[in-house]
């Protein structure tokens, strides 16, 4: 009966806590934004640039570069080449079995 008494009374004082450390916060936050008195900054209209059909066609051609047809060409050789080295590196990758001093392993 001791114990349940103990967790229900430490829950309790948790709870409490929690919620007058958030009511305080909230209060601290409340207050400053009454005392700022925050308001929205005033932002200036500009006039929109003016685009040449030139500089669309650059932009377009930064944007969307031109693909090499012939860049897949020799791709498989990459491809299998990684798969080898996937393999031969996964042996690397298995957990070691743990050593303890003074324990033979069987």
């Amino acid at each position: 009966m001791g114990i349940v008494f103990k967790v229900i009374l430490a829950f309790g004082i948790g709870l409490g806590a929690m919620v007058g450390v958030q009511h305080f916060w909230l209060s601290s936050i409340k207050q400053k934004l009454h005392t700022q008195q925050a308001t929205l900054p005033k932002t200036e209209m500009k006039p929109l640039p003016k685009f040449d059909a030139v500089d669309m066609k650059k932009f377009h051609a930064t944007m969307y570069p031109k693909l090499d047809p012939n860049i897949g060409k020799n791709a498989w050789r990459g491809t299998i080449n990684q798969q080898i080295n996937q393999s031969i590196n996964a042996g690397r990758m298995v957990p070691q079995p743990r050593h303890f001093p003074g324990m033979p392993r069987y």
